[in-house]
């Protein structure tokens, strides 16, 4: 599994996929499944490598574009979008 040091680029995917798509930091977290009053900041605490986001919002990051898991957690990989 990797580890948080093979993460160095998640954040930056992740928010890229965001801005790509459109969506507020709101918009993103509901579209991840995220609820509750705190879920705009989880969004902003992926964003900047803060924390890391479960597996079920990952994969719910890559199927809201069409990409594998494999490019948000491979810092080698591209994110063609």
């Amino acid at each position: 599994m990797p580890t948080a040091k093979n993460l160095k680029h998640l954040g930056a995917k992740l928010k890229r996929i965001r801005i790509y798509l459109g969506y507020t930091q709101e918009e993103m977290a509901a579209a991840v499944g995220k609820e509750g009053a705190s879920r705009r900041s989880r969004i902003h605490e992926w964003e900047r490598g803060l924390r890391e986001p479960d597996l079920t919002c990952l994969l719910a990051y890559a199927r809201l574009v069409s990409i594998s898991t494999d490019n948000l957690l491979d810092d080698d990989a591209e994110l063609n979008l």
